[in-house]
């Protein structure tokens, strides 16, 4: 709903989220010496096994170094661990039930915080947490690591500089408005530039759907097509790192996905895709779809 609004805003509401409080563990951070309260309230984690209360860095870390500012923004050990402690007490609501993001005081670690030279006052609860989120968001090397994700995506494996410092002016210009950055993006020179022009590779993930949206194709998206797409080298949500699968072509290429494509497309337009229904107007014969589809052309984005 936030993609193309400010990026702050982005930013709080992926803190806040649920999956995200879960999956790097801050719905356990707490102050070292929590209060009876907080300890009797402590979460129940995976197998059923207690965690003692105590402040968690991973998600301070990940915030800085794949959320914001990237691994040589300018922070230190000193600037995570200050983060997680502002960032103590956000946490989920009766997880089991409804899981809603809540913040409990109790959790909270209250000490004065100084976070990349910003000095957050004791006592501020909650809003130590949206303090940290707005000075992230405003650090000029959140400017420069969002911009050069984003002409990645959107231009080349290898952003060209110049295009990268035009969405980072825009991004501190329009306090990190996500759709002037992507209107500086397409306007620009280098996205149509001969040499720019047509280096995107399409994840198989992406290729999956755009060749059933090419072909005016229905699916409910069952198992089959998960499996494809994991001979392509995507199995879905199981990239180990919280970093999430490279946008990068060459991880994308080898011989054997490259074949996994071509069997794709020939299954997908011969009409014995399980799970899947096409349509051929357009093409003179499946053939002819199924070269449009394998075509490199296609591959790319």
């Amino acid at each position: 709903p936030r993609v193309f609004g400010r990026f702050q805003d982005l930013l709080l509401a992926t803190a806040q989220s649920p999956a995200m409080l879960f999956y790097l563990d801050n719905h356990l951070s707490s102050a070292p010496q929590p209060t009876i309260e907080a300890a009797r309230k402590r979460i129940v984690v995976d197998n059923n096994r207690k965690r003692s209360p105590g402040i968690n860095e991973n998600y301070a870390r990940e915030l800085m170094e794949l959320h914001t500012m990237g691994v040589d923004g300018g922070y230190t050990q000193k600037d995570v661990t200050e983060v997680a402690r502002a960032l103590t007490g956000w946490t989920i609501d009766q997880p089991r039930q409804n899981g809603n993001f809540i913040f409990r005081p109790q959790m909270h670690d209250p000490g004065e915080k100084t976070i990349l030279g910003h000095r957050i006052p004791a006592n501020g609860g909650m809003q130590d947490g949206l303090r940290v989120i707005e000075i992230l968001a405003h650090h000029p090397s959140t400017a420069r690591f969002i911009s050069t994700k984003l002409v990645r995506r959107f231009v080349s494996d290898d952003p060209p500089q110049s295009l990268v410092d035009k969405v980072a002016a825009t991004y501190t210009k329009t306090d990190g408005d996500i759709k002037e950055m992507l209107r500086t993006i397409f306007y620009s020179e280098e996205f149509m530039s001969p040499g720019m022009y047509g280096q995107k590779m399409k994840s198989p993930f992406e290729y999956v759907v755009s060749s059933i949206r090419a072909l005016n194709g229905e699916t409910y998206g069952g198992q089959q097509l998960g499996r494809l797409i994991a001979q392509m080298g995507q199995p879905l949500y199981q990239y180990q790192a919280p970093t999430g699968f490279p946008d990068r072509a060459d991880f994308w290429s080898s011989d054997g996905a490259i074949i996994a494509r071509l069997n794709y497309a020939v299954t997908l337009t011969s009409g014995r895709m399980p799970e899947v229904r096409v349509s051929l107007n357009g093409f003179r014969d499946s053939q002819a779809a199924a070269l449009y589809i394998g075509s490199p052309d296609f591959q790319k984005r």
